[in-house]
């Protein structure tokens, strides 16, 4: 599957994109940022699909999130969020 280049997607300097990929494993479904952020401005995507808030994800610390559903070896996950 083709990486998408969010960064043309958020365009705000103050905005922290990572590529969180290298934590997927197949059964982890707990991820951590190298940076803290704002729980109300996290952006999950696996996949180039966005996760909702409460309803997919949740977040756990302010350096933490938890998806539902742990992505499949080979899934793309990228999170973009306003650093605290």
């Amino acid at each position: 599957m083709p990486r998408i280049n969010y960064s043309k997607v958020f365009q705000a300097p103050n905005l922290q994109q990572e590529d969180l990929t290298s934590q997927v494993n197949g059964s982890n479904n707990s991820f951590t940022t190298s940076r803290g952020f704002l729980p109300e401005q996290v952006f999950i995507y696996v996949n180039g699909v966005l996760q909702r808030l409460g309803v997919e994800a949740s977040v756990s610390t302010s350096t933490s999130f938890t998806l539902v559903d742990p992505p499949q070896n080979g899934s793309v996950l990228y999170v973009v969020y306003q650093p605290s």
